[in-house]
């Protein structure tokens, strides 16, 4: 009996896009019994990576110049690992108005390019991030986000009494041009929608909004976004090749919470095949959309339950299985091999 294939996941980060991306499904495929492995929010000291010997080795927009250096000394450690880079949004076009471009080199995307010729395969979130980045590495695959089943499919439901419809917006400070959108939108209709507000938010927009809910850790976002009690969540985004880029992941989070959902129409982002209304980014076009659907609440779909049976992780293991460890060679391995045990004594990092 040969041994699962033992994956050393190393997360950008603690947030969204570290663990959607590698957390998360290092977690749901060792929870289904298909492979081994640990996550490391460091690199790794020789002895211990010698020691754990992982078949695959998952880095995540490597970006800094020791991480580099990093993966070249797990190079010589590792020769016959598989090195597998994962990149979830388009790092060499962030716009002006995302408050996180401060914290990217201006040549971030240089040093992507040499981490990324290190691996021997680069992952995307989305086929536009495949065919600008894809040629990085010797070969690129896109494996499409989707939610893990805890907590997004078993979200409790919330009801709040309310005379007018609970209109709802939920982002981060990568979001604030795209929030521009809809500012107009809800000046003119605050008087007849209550406007229900969560992460940050200008003062200008949020004094007229009914509620403001600041930013919360991403462990307590899902249901902190559920008790919102929406009745039509609203997704605007500027129409730019970075959106472009980005995956409908809004989509499935506001409609996993069992919301109605408005989107801006043209960008690559929410090109998904999902029952959510779309509208040109004009102020006139979102007033006009926005007023259709909540006077009176005529929006009902089935976008939860589509999300709930095509887009939860459990649905996608397959999808990442082949990304992390397409071609994988048989190892020879058994489950009685004694580095098994030596694996999983060092397995908190």
């Amino acid at each position: 009996m040969t041994s699962k294939p033992f994956v050393l996941a190393h997360p950008a980060d603690d947030y969204a896009c570290g663990r959607y991306r590698v957390t998360d499904p290092l977690k749901a495929l060792i929870r289904d019994g298909r492979i081994e492995g640990i996550s490391s929010d460091y690199f790794l000291d020789n002895e211990t990576l010698a020691s754990l010997r992982p078949e695959v080795v998952v880095f995540q927009r490597v970006l800094e110049h020791d991480q580099i250096a990093a993966i070249k000394r797990y190079r010589n450690i590792l020769p016959h690992a598989r090195f597998v880079m994962d990149i979830d949004d388009l790092i060499s076009e962030i716009p002006t108005t995302n408050r996180f471009r401060k914290g990217f080199h201006n040549d971030a995307i240089e040093r992507f390019k040499k981490a990324t010729a290190l691996c021997d395969r680069l992952v995307t979130s989305t086929d536009f991030l495949k065919n600008e980045y894809g040629h990085f590495a010797p070969e690129s695959v896109t494996c499409y986000n989707s939610l893990p089943d805890d907590p997004w499919a078993n979200l409790p439901s919330y009801a709040v009494t309310h005379d007018k419809p609970r209109v709802g917006w939920a982002g981060s400070a990568g979001h604030l041009g795209d929030l521009k959108i809809i500012a107009p939108v809800i000046f003119a209709t605050c008087h007849e929608i209550d406007w229900v507000m969560l992460g940050p938010v200008p003062e200008s927009i949020r004094k007229h909004c009914k509620e403001y809910h600041p930013a919360v850790p991403i462990d307590q976002y899902p249901a902190k976004l559920a008790s919102l009690a929406l009745d039509l969540a609203v997704a605007p985004l500027e129409v730019s090749r970075y959106n472009h880029a980005k995956s409908a992941l809004r989509i499935l989070e506001l409609g996993a919470c069992g919301y109605s959902v408005l989107c801006s129409d043209g960008v690559g982002a929410f090109d998904i095949d999902l029952p959510v209304c779309r509208v040109k980014n004009t102020t006139e076009a979102w007033i006009s959309a926005v007023r259709r659907l909540t006077n009176p609440l005529i929006l009902q779909s089935e976008l939860r339950h589509q999300i709930l049976s095509q887009y939860l992780l459990s649905k996608r293991l397959d999808d990442w299985m082949t990304a992390w460890t397409c071609d994988f060679p048989e190892s020879g391995l058994t489950t009685e091999d004694s580095r098994v045990g030596d694996r999983y004594a060092t397995r908190t990092y």
